[in-house]
């Protein structure tokens, strides 16, 4: 396997790239996505694996150049075998009346290089190719060729198009993943977003998944908007804080003598679970606050709805948040706090209470506990990325 060395996303892949698969990278203009090839070129040099790099579009120099200030910059240039630009003049300047003989020219450096240098792993940035041979033309050469030598081929390709384009293209070439990076992400408009058209070796849902990329150049899956919800004193704030260390908290003292939200919660955007970044927001509980909880519920990525196990009173403001949840349409897990006290009451009367089927999990933990919230967090963003429901 090749990790493509996001961990997100070679979670859903199952741990990354079975060698000797064809994986075509399509990017939406204008979004910056070069990170997926670039990561995994830095993974594929790090496993020891002799890299072919074909980048018609600019020199080697250049191209090591703009990866040496980023995660992904490679630690020698050992292992790699580099067809740049002028490698590309020369194959395109002995065309003779048709691409065929260039195609032919295409194969045959492939097949050498992968006798004589050992080349097993290919990346390829096919667009100048592309307008030279043709856009099927070229992607069915390489695969055809990467195929027949056993070879792994990624492609990068800038689809000026839509996503039809890229299935028609997935539908004529036999590619084994087929990852779109594309523009925007539900309302959240300073997001980007991969999506997995195709898979071969493994099902996963149809649905785009956001990231960021952050100030160093490494891109991070991201879930921007992850609500936690429930009647007052479940102990929402307490979560938010376990998990994130340093919340924006708006509380007052309740009736409980405890603080209790007033506004909202907002956690640090850097909680990481599954590979992915979070930003957690906790909504007050009281019903007074139904409006707020509505609008913060508004384009939830995922919502963890808490209750505390031990207060049989809270139930029923809790069956009305839960109601609100559910209108909602988002993926939510619920998580029973003080789940470990044996005055917590039985499974059977809260789902009856919450009017919860059998089939929908119930997570008993302790807000104060790290590993346990940890664990709460876990299931929300499997249920998030592995949902097929999007309503």
């Amino acid at each position: 396997m090749i990790p493509i060395g996001i961990p997100a996303l070679d979670d859903l892949l199952g741990g990354g790239i079975p060698t000797g698969s064809l994986v075509l990278v399509s990017l939406a203009p204008g979004v910056e996505g070069r990170q997926v090839l670039h990561s995994a070129l830095h993974s594929a040099h790090e496993q020891g694996r002799r890299c072919l790099v074909i980048v018609p579009y600019t020199t080697t120099n250049v191209y090591c150049a703009d990866l040496s200030g980023t995660p992904y910059a490679l630690s020698s240039e050992d292992n790699l075998v580099f067809l740049d630009t002028s490698a590309f003049d020369e194959v395109h300047g002995r065309r003779a009346a048709t691409p065929l003989s260039e195609a032919a020219g295409w194969d045959t450096l492939l097949t050498s290089l992968a006798a004589d240098r050992g080349v097993d792993t290919v990346f390829l940035y096919c667009n100048r190719i592309c307008d030279a041979l043709g856009t099927g033309e070229a992607l069915a050469l390489f695969a055809d060729t990467c195929r027949r030598l056993g070879l792994t081929l990624f492609v990068e390709y800038l689809n000026l198009y839509d996503r039809n384009h890229i299935r028609e293209l997935s539908a004529s070439i036999s590619f084994d993943l087929v990852l779109s990076v594309g523009e925007g992400f539900e309302n959240f408009i300073f997001l980007n977003h991969f999506r997995i058209e195709h898979l071969k070796w493994a099902h996963v849902p149809d649905i785009p998944l956001p990231f960021i990329i952050r100030d160093n150049g490494y891109l991070m899956p991201h879930l921007p908007k992850v609500v936690v919800t429930g009647p007052v004193d479940a102990g929402k704030t307490t979560f938010i804080r376990t998990l994130s260390g340093m919340p924006a908290l708006s509380d007052r003292i309740g009736l409980s003598g405890s603080p209790t939200t007033v506004a909202m919660d907002v956690g640090s955007p850097h909680v990481a679970c599954r590979g992915f970044d979070l930003t957690l927001m906790g909504t007050p509980g009281q019903e007074h606050f139904g409006p707020i909880i509505r609008h913060l519920l508004t384009n939830a990525t995922g919502v963890v709805f808490m209750v505390d196990g031990t207060n049989a009173a809270s139930f029923g403001r809790a069956r009305a948040i839960l109601d609100e949840v559910r209108e909602m349409g988002a993926p939510f897990v619920v998580a029973v706090n003080k789940g470990d006290l044996p005055e917590r009451v039985p499974d059977h009367d809260l789902r009856e209470a919450l009017a919860l089927p059998e089939d929908t999990p119930l997570h008993p933990f302790s807000a104060l506990e790290m590993e346990e919230a940890m664990g709460v967090l876990d299931a929300l963003v499997g249920l998030i990325t592995r949902r097929t429901d999007r309503r």
